[in-house]
């Protein structure tokens, strides 16, 4: 039942921002399809029916593919790349055109039938990031049968209606985000999703405004219906009264106000009100995103995620084409330095297909993953080792060791770098010989024994995203238990000091690389713990510098050690919030 009254739904927040416009619905449910039968006569007629819908949705892609704008990344390219393969995959459409032939279903019935036996063989899967991957199998399933039926394509003709609307979808695809992106789209609500699916990584990339998870939002509204979506708080109001529309259009002007004010810091030294110096560096994951910090000042690239190269694609990255892309950031980011981590899977980095290896991980976050699939795959390890040292020839070039547990495994990777090392020596290939290496606290294990890790490695960068995780035994992307996953618990702000401290004892760096470092109402309390380098997604560097610069260290320390050693939640976000407004 539709309904014209201020409706205010809660979902879970994929990409940051707010958006005010009318709404554009792109899918109304999940397609019903009935179980009908052909005659006999007819079967050549339905088989030539069901190719010419393929090669329809095939051109569809192809098309899509070519037109993707040139802001948009290479990434999102091999998104599509893989909606192509699915709509060429010979198993899947054989398979179909065999029921049409043998048990003479309708084309329609035929491609449900075989979408619901793959559907199930998903649902036995353990892994939660490769069930996600149905949803592309869905999404080329779901355009064959709206080609099938004769109607025009959306992929191609609702791009007109996306512009300056907020698109509704019963479960985003890449090509919605692209299409939204292209379009001047204004955001993105869908009725299912989730955080680490192909089209979130996609709205957080293309920052559209985004919230997933909103139930049954379908029947509830209709299009251009007026909403209202709060990519920060998972908010989204149908339909909102005058006091609602005043309230966060007010939210909007504030937050292009404070931006444009903020971006007048960022040409100061980083100091502290008391003139203490302050790293501060950006995490990066695609090339693209140099653009950005080409037009703010920082002090590097703090952490730069080699992930990109390795997903979405059938072969593995040669030395070669990694070499080439790892050189063409350090020259970019000229004297300053790259923090390349090595190829960090598993948990939620989804594994890749082409270097997925053993049986399906029972438990993806505690199995083999970071420097464990590294060291169990020396050849991969070498080769991008091989190419970031390369890189490192022209430029300033450290690397980062993700997921180490213990010594034996920095002993194991430092051998295999020396003899990377003696490989280029052999080949006669110029590369830089000595350089930093650092390893990722992000583990318990690894912050208990920092002392230790310190008399072998250069630098420390704290993961505060799995140190929480690891720390208090929840898995931040389960819905049951996310709510515990508090990277203020006693126990994870223990760890941190712990490993600061085994910093400074020993004369090393240390910096903080997790989503922490980009949290304003903990900056104040990190400062305060002695943390003097952090490293976060450029857009928050702004702020982050803001109150950096406005900090007394000397002031701190003793409100610090009472929010540290206090147990009481409550009174320790009252101490945090008294930390933050009065110092």
């Amino acid at each position: 039942m539709k309904n014209k009254m201020a409706i205010i739904l809660k979902g879970d927040p994929v990409s940051k921002g707010i958006s005010i416009g009318k709404c554009y619905i792109i899918e109304k449910g999940q397609p019903i399809i009935e179980k009908k039968f052909i005659k006999k006569e007819k079967l050549s007629k339905e088989v030539n029916r069901f190719k010419k819908a393929v090669q329809i949705t095939l051109n569809e892609f192809i098309i899509l593919k070519k037109n993707v704008g040139r802001s948009i990344s290479k990434n999102v390219s091999q998104l599509l790349e893989t909606q192509i393969q699915l709509s060429q995959d010979t198993i899947f459409l054989d398979s179909i055109i065999k029921n049409i032939k043998t048990r003479l279903f309708t084309a329609e019935w035929s491609i449900y039938n075989e979408f619901q036996n793959l559907e199930k063989s998903f649902d036995k899967i353990d892994d939660i990031y490769i069930k996600q991957r149905i949803d592309d199998i869905k999404h080329v399933v779901h355009t064959i049968l709206n080609n099938l039926s004769k109607k025009v394509s959306q992929i191609k003709n609702n791009s007109k209606y996306f512009k300056n609307r907020i698109i509704i979808a019963n479960d985003l695809t890449p090509s919605d985000v692209l299409l939204t992106h292209e379009s001047k789209g204004l955001g993105l609500i869908s009725e299912f999703g989730g955080q680490s699916s192909h089209s979130s990584i996609l709205t957080r990339s293309l920052e559209i405004p985004t919230v997933v998870n909103i139930k049954d939002i379908q029947k509830i509204i209709n299009n251009d219906d007026q909403i209202i979506i709060d990519g920060n708080e998972g908010i989204v109001i149908i339909n909102p009264d005058g006091d609602a529309l005043k309230y966060y259009k007010s939210l909007q002007i504030e937050s292009l106000k404070k931006k444009k004010q903020l971006t007048k810091v960022l040409n100061k030294k980083n100091v502290t009100k008391n003139n203490k110096k302050i790293e501060l560096m950006v995490n990066l994951e695609l090339p693209q995103e140099l653009k950005i910090i080409n037009k703010i000042s920082t002090d590097g690239v703090g952490l730069f995620r080699t992930e990109y190269l390795y997903t979405e694609r059938e072969d593995l990255p040669s030395e070669q084409e990694q070499f080439l892309a790892y050189k063409k950031i350090v020259q970019k980011i000229k004297n300053k330095p790259v923090i390349f981590r090595t190829l960090d899977i598993g948990s939620d980095k989804e594994v890749p297909e082409n270097i997925k290896k053993g049986s399906i991980a029972r438990n993806p976050a505690l199995g083999l993953r970071g420097i464990r699939h590294s060291l169990n795959d020396e050849i991969i390890f070498i080769n991008q080792v091989k190419a970031i040292m390369r890189a490192g020839y022209f430029g300033k070039i450290k690397i980062l060791l993700p997921m180490i547990t213990n010594v034996s495994e920095v002993y194991t990777a430092f051998n295999l770098i020396e003899k990377a090392k003696q490989i280029l020596r052999k080949e006669k290939k110029k590369f830089i010989k000595n350089f930093e290496t650092g390893i990722m606290i992000e583990v318990p294990s690894s912050a208990v024994l920092a002392n230790r890790f310190a008399k072998y490695v250069d630098f420390f960068s704290i993961g505060t995203n799995d140190l929480v995780q690891y720390t208090l035994a929840i898995d931040r992307i389960d819905e049951e238990v996310n709510y515990l996953y508090d990277p203020l618990n006693s126990a994870v702000l223990s760890l941190i000091k712990m490993t600061i401290d085994a910093g400074k004892k020993n004369n090393i760096p240390v910096a903080l690389c997790g989503e922490m470092a980009g949290d304003v109402k903990c900056i104040k309390l990190l400062l305060g713990m002695g943390l003097r380098s952090f490293s976060m997604h450029p857009s928050a560097l702004p702020e982050i510098k803001n109150i950096i610069l406005e900090t007394n260290t000397a002031k701190i320390e003793k409100i610090t050690n009472k929010i540290m050693n206090c147990d009481d939640l409550v009174q320790k976000n009252k101490l945090l919030d008294y930390l933050n407004n009065n110092f």
